[in-house]
């Protein structure tokens, strides 16, 4: 047997070997996702001739055949060679295998077959299954690594329910990203040649992702390739490929678009909500799946998710009691939650693209994701029609390290045979909720917090597992003033394990059926608390009688008022939030117009407060200026800031066009301006607030729509909004565009460097937005073609310091060049940096004739080391290239102590900087 890190080189050595020409002369053939009378069949050859799809329901009967419709493309690489070959064979029959071979010219593929889909609301199969895979994030194109979740997927189907798979397969879904950007090549060597496993075989589903948008041919090559424009579920087309549904047995699958702007996603809303509605009354669908590339939710770069999906198309979906799993991507791992009420599942398939482990961006903990775990994964979903179960089991494929060694940070594949990483089921039937559960603390008299409630152990007549528990503490019986909400459960892994690539429960040891309401979180007086247990079919108790108690000595500091706007139309809602109160019932916020003083006149609006922390919502009747204040004790002493809101027409900004070219002149639409005297629009660069500093170019408005012309701006990115009288509060939404093509700045800290050395990068003038990154390559690269070699996130920040160290920097001496791109993309929006790396300075044991480090071995608390030059800081990195403290030494001294007693026993390695740069093995020993 081959040694697999051979068989790894060898894959290695094939795919670099088939990727050297730019095109295979016949390919195999491609399944879109069929229905139960019809299928797509596609496949690509570089030559043109006579093309033919034969079929039959035998191998040895082709006695049917089709003509397909064949585009000829261009694209880099391919100069009119790319001819697409698509058939679409109706009138086939449900639940039925088919055999089939397609002809190009000369050319015949073997003879494949496929199933097509059973009746509505069917299985097809005698054990009642409908089963089907889901996986996402293709992207990299000359890595064997989504060619392993292919490999590894049938396998696993085969093994574990016979041969061929296709017989127990009925679909597979894919959640975007299929290729890094969107030229003819990606899709030909990222997308088609990654699935060429099992896409002749079984029919595929996609969803548009970002990386869809990007590149020469953008989402044209995707509409171009595939036909869900034709795809309708009851009669309703989206008459898109971007956003369509189908139906799968008694299964309805939503596949919605995350690239869209607020117009596109109003008609995809409404198409959205009629197959929704149709979905309720239609009794052959039992379990709605819904998917769209940016997640419902994400812990790891957070925020990066899609607020659409997330805040309006999840809450019509979740109304649905059919609803069971919304499946996400764009992060490259996989994530589980649940909705807090609702029996509904979000997973997150991000499948085999660029590393994404712990450490490497904003991270937070959310009690609707129980469990993020960085691995290469996919998902096999089966529906038992009969059982009335569905099961969902995620298996890995592997991840990536790297080799443990100062002087060698490459890349290390870890490869997993199909291990299983998450199980979970819901059963349809016979549901029988966990038992009502009691808060079993006794209280006598007052309590002061911190203090612990307990809550009665979990009972399920039905033998299911627990999963969660939900503490909530009101002001009232009622719990219509809520002051407490605390949702948890049994395992909760997030946050960097034993190394970045492994997750650690964080929740492992906590009690979850106890609650400390923690000190200065409810105000005094009396309270009461409740307690329900979920169990993991995902059903909850009904809540436990509530328990009061009283506090008493409690102290809540620092009242605060926020509101989600400062500009309102009538009839908007005006919601402001409150937290940090006293929890004093009748404590009240007030809204008065300005000038008005509080006691002197009645507020226009008011309302009680609901508890310490809450929300309030308002409207206003009129057009004019007011105030928001929080006053005391029915009273009207104002205990917070006053916050001043507008409330008036609301003005729309429009540009001509998002980029514009330097010298060019701007044009700004408006319409529906409230034209007080001296309103006015201002242009600002991003990064520049309204009211701190001066904006770049303003005009004042007069009328209440029209065109203004303002003249041209330098190069840079930039928003224009919409002002009042002279002032800055704003009577419309920011709109953004850009000038020039090259627009942010980056300089390198140095031109040459060793190897080993950190790279510093200043960066100005980008655009602000969450995913933009500066990308590493060597000299001479084509971003949209060549690989990037590492990238660094810059925390979406317009200007700054970003910085290559440990893993990602340079493996190798030579010319290299840094690149400033937006929004995960490969659009390049700043000059090129070059730089140089030369050998690397070798690692020194104890010392040579310029750098010494004594004691070494130490296993004292202090190690010192000594320069011929004078030191200028000095970097201490662990074994697995992670920088764990920095030392500046600014008296120019040739020598510095370094405190090693928080270090445990290990080799560590030490960076001088000094005349030059210095590495050092330090040795700490028990």
């Amino acid at each position: 047997m081959l040694h697999k890190h051979l068989i790894v080189a060898i894959c290695l050595l094939l795919l670099s070997i088939s990727q050297a020409f730019s095109s295979v002369e016949f390919r195999e053939p491609y399944l879109e996702i069929p229905t139960s009378n019809s299928i797509w069949i596609n496949w690509k050859t570089n030559f043109a001739g006579e093309s033919k799809v034969e079929y039959g329901t035998s191998e040895t009967a082709l006695n049917n055949s089709a003509v397909p419709v064949v585009n000829q493309w261009s694209d880099a690489g391919y100069d009119n060679n790319y001819f697409y070959h698509s058939v679409h064979l109706t009138g086939l029959s449900a639940s039925t295998t088919y055999y089939y071979r397609v002809t190009t010219g000369d050319k015949t593929s073997p003879i494949y077959s496929f199933k097509t889909f059973p009746k509505q609301g069917e299985s097809g199969r005698e054990s009642g299954v409908i089963r089907f895979a889901i996986v996402g994030d293709n992207q990299l194109k000359n890595e064997p690594r989504y060619d392993s979740i292919m490999t590894k997927l049938k396998q696993k189907i085969e093994t574990k329910f016979g041969k061929p798979f296709n017989q127990h397969l009925d679909a597979i879904l894919m959640v975007g990203d299929q290729v890094d950007v969107g030229t003819l090549d990606h899709y030909e060597w990222v997308h088609f040649d990654k699935t060429k496993y099992v896409s002749p075989y079984v029919g595929t589903s996609t969803v548009l992702g970002n990386h869809e948008t990007y590149g020469t041919l953008k989402t044209k090559a995707y509409t171009d390739h595939f036909h869900y424009d034709g795809f309708e579920y009851q009669g309703i087309k989206s008459n898109t490929e971007e956003y369509y549904a189908y139906q799968i047995g008694n299964a309805l699958i939503i596949n919605l678009s995350t690239e869209g702007n607020s117009d596109y996603n109003k008609t995809q809303l409404a198409w959205l909500q009629s197959v929704v509605e149709a979905a309720d009354n239609d009794p052959t669908v039992q379990h709605i799946f819904s998917l769209g590339h940016r997640p419902y939710q994400a812990e790891q770069y957070i925020g990066d998710i899609s607020n659409w999906v997330r805040f309006t198309a999840f809450p019509v979906l979740k109304a649905s009691p059919k609803m069971f799993m919304h499946i996400g991507a764009h992060h490259h791992l996989y994530a589980r939650g649940q909705d807090k009420d609702a029996p509904v599942y979000n997973i997150i398939s991000g499948g085999t693209a660029w590393d994404q482990y712990w450490g490497m961006s904003k991270e937070e903990d959310y009690d609707d994701v129980q469990k993020t775990i960085s691995r290469w994964a996919y998902q096999i979903v089966e529906i038992n029609v009969k059982d009335q179960t569905v099961d969902v089991e995620c298996y890995s494929v592997g991840y990536t390290t790297k080799i443990n060694d100062w002087t060698d940070t490459k890349t290390k594949y870890v490869w997993e045979d199909n291990l299983l990483i998450d199980k979970f089921t819901r059963k349809f039937a016979n549901i029988v909720p966990p038992a009502k559960p009691s808060i079993t603390t006794i209280v006598q008299d007052s309590i002061e917090l911190p203090f612990t409630f307990s809550s009665s152990e979990y009972l399920s007549e039905a033998g299911e597992l627990h999963n969660s528990t939900q503490f909530q503490v009101s002001q009232d019986l009622q719990f219509s003033i809520k002051e407490l909400d605390l949702l948890r459960d049994f395992e909760n892994l997030f946050g960097m394990g034993e190394h970045p690539w492994e997750s650690k429960d964080i929740n492992a040891g906590i009690d979850i059926f106890k609650y400390e309401v923690p000190q200065g979180s409810i105000g005094n007086g009396t309270h009461y608390i409740r307690v329900r247990h979920r169990d993991r079919n995902l059903t909850w108790s009904d809540w436990s009688e509530p328990l009061s108690f009283n506090v008493k000595n409690s102290i809540v500091i620092n009242p605060e008022l926020t509101t989600n706007s400062k500009y309102f139309e009538i009839g908007d809602t005006i919601v402001v939030t409150y937290s940090g109160c006293s929890g004093n019932l009748k404590d009240w916020i007030g809204i008065y117009k300005s000038g008005e003083t509080p006691g002197e006149v009645n507020s226009t609006e008011w309302a009680y407060l609901t508890g310490p922390s809450g929300i309030a919502k308002f409207t206003l009747k009129e057009n004019g200026k007011y105030y928001i204040t929080l006053m005391e004790n029915d009273g009207y002493n104002e205990i917070v800031d006053r916050i001043d809101i507008t409330v008036g027409q609301k003005a729309i900004l429009e540009t001509s066009k998002f980029s514009y070219k330097e010298q060019e002149k701007l044009i700004i639409n408006f319409k529906n301006c409230p034209i007080n005297q001296n309103d006015w629009i201002g242009i600002y660069r991003i990064g520049k607030e309204p009211g701190s500093v001066a904006s770049d170019t303003w005009t004042y408005i007069t009328q209440d729509s029209g065109s203004a012309e303002f003249d041209a701006l330098p190069k840079g990115y930039y928003f224009a909004q919409y002002f009042l009288t002279d002032g800055y509060e704003p009577a419309s939404d920011r709109i953004y565009f850009s000038v020039g093509d090259t627009i942010a700045s980056i300089s390198t800290n140095k031109l040459t460097y060793n190897l080993g050395d950190l790279i510093s990068v200043n960066f100005t003038d980008g655009p602000g937005i969450a995913k933009d990154y500066l990308g590493m390559y060597k000299k001479g690269d084509d971003p949209n073609v060549n690989p990037l070699l590492s990238y660094v996130y810059v925390e979406g920040k317009p200007s700054g310091t970003a910085v290559f160290e440990g893993n990602n920097l340079p493996k190798e001496k030579g010319d290299y060049f840094v690149v400033f791109f937006t929004n995960d993309s490969y659009n390049e929006i700043s000059n090129r940096a070059y730089f140089t790396v030369k050998s690397s300075v070798s690692v020194l044991e104890e010392s040579d004739d310029f750098v010494k480090l004594y004691p070494n071995p130490s296993s004292n608390d202090v190690s010192f080391v000594q320069s011929t030059y004078p030191i200028e800081k000095i970097d201490i990195y662990d074994n697995m290239g992670r920088l764990l403290f920095t030392k500046q030494v600014n008296n120019e001294s040739n020598s510095s102590a370094i405190l090693n007693h928080n270090l445990p026993a290990g080799v560590y390695y030490v960076k001088v900087f000094s005349n030059k740069v210095y590495t050092v093995k330090m040795v700490v020993s028990e």
